[in-house]
């Protein structure tokens, strides 16, 4: 798979996340970046998918080795991350 086909496959696979948790967002889109410093101060080239919340109109990022494709996390500020599991958990009604 070339680096463009990746970065197009991770902007698919973050945006069907999205919509299938009903995070609504204004724009997507996914980059190379290398030798990028993950949180656990390892240093890994990376694709970082950026979108920007509807609501709250704040970017984030969703963080994926560039090898595997595996999503290793959200970041949602310059030191606040989330792991993936818990970001693309639906919340449930209190209705």
């Amino acid at each position: 798979m070339t680096l463009k086909e990746k970065k197009e496959e991770m902007t698919r696979r973050v945006k069907a996340k999205l919509d299938e948790n009903n995070i609504e967002i204004v724009n997507i889109i996914s980059f190379y970046k290398e030798k990028c410093l993950l949180r656990d101060l390892t240093v890994k080239d990376v694709i970082k998918t950026s979108f920007m919340d509807a609501i709250m109109n704040k970017s984030s990022y969703v963080v994926t080795d560039i090898d595997t494709l595996e999503m290793l996390y959200v970041q949602t500020g310059p030191t606040t991350f989330v792991d993936i599991d818990v970001f693309f958990t639906p919340w449930e009604d209190e209705d």
